[in-house]
């Protein structure tokens, strides 16, 4: 139960942790597209170094230990590539930067179709909440809190994706923060999925952890490494990416 009640308040506060992200549109200030880059590149690996230490890794040495060795690499691979393919499908439906081409275009009433826009931002931080509850059940805490810390850091970038898009249209500092949490919030509805469904088994655990895992490196490869390669900013967005990924590893590093 102790781990139950620590997985769930793992990603509670990892999602809370995106309402740090609509300071800055707060407060006035104005974010470069430089520095969006940079940030959404720190975001992807830190996504990048969690997805190897913080889940994959854990699930390969559960599923060693419960199944045979050549079985076990393969149940991880194929909870791995069903997490990928389960959000293909869903990005098929409403794609994850979709909040991206809203604000890129000026069309303000798209913008208030509120229900699509959340369900599109649902889609990107779904897996990041069942991570953050997955490290838990492992059994390691330190574990699970160097995967909650790191995506809770990660999360602020992304708040401040959100928030600066509804900024530019025109949204009152208000909604701004109302909506910015409410994408946060998903995260915690993602953490009691996952507990739900993998906590029934420890053969299921292995499955949930690589499954997580594939669904983060799809949205990472997908939407937010192309998304930071468009205004000519690669480089320090790839330098920014490197930098999330240590901070992720040495964070699972000190508490794993």
């Amino acid at each position: 139960m102790e781990i139950t009640v620590l997985a769930i308040a793992g990603s509670f506060l990892s999602g809370l942790a995106t309402v740090f992200g609509i300071l800055p549109i707060l407060s006035g200030k104005k974010v470069s597209p430089v520095m969006q880059d940079v940030l959404l590149g720190f975001s992807a690996g830190i996504m990048l170094s969690a997805s190897f230490f913080s889940l994959l890794n854990p699930a390969i040495e559960m599923a060693n230990n419960i199944f045979e060795n050549h079985f076990s690499i393969f149940i991880v691979s194929i909870g791995l590539l069903t997490g990928a393919v389960v959000f293909l499908i869903a990005d098929k439906f409403i794609p994850e930067d979709y909040f991206i081409r809203i604000y890129e275009n000026s069309d303000s009433k798209a913008l208030k179709k509120m229900w699509l826009f959340i369900l599109a931002i649902t889609i990107h931080n779904f897996p990041e909440g069942m991570s953050s509850s997955l490290g838990f059940l492992t059994g390691d805490v330190g574990k699970g809190i160097s995967l909650a810390t790191g995506i809770g850091i990660q999360n602020i970038p992304e708040g401040l994706a959100v928030a600066l898009a509804l900024y530019l249209n025109n949204f009152s500092k208000k909604d701004i923060f109302l909506i910015t949490l409410l994408t946060g919030i998903v995260e915690p509805i993602g953490g009691v999925v996952a507990v739900l469904l993998f906590s029934i088994s420890h053969y299921i655990l292995p499955v949930g952890l690589s499954f997580a895992a594939g669904a983060m490196l799809f949205v990472v490869s997908k939407e937010m490494i192309p998304q930071t390669h468009k205004k000519g900013f690669e480089t320090q967005a790839t330098f920014g990416l490197m930098f999330g990924f240590v901070v992720m590893m040495v964070l699972d590093n000190l508490f794993g």
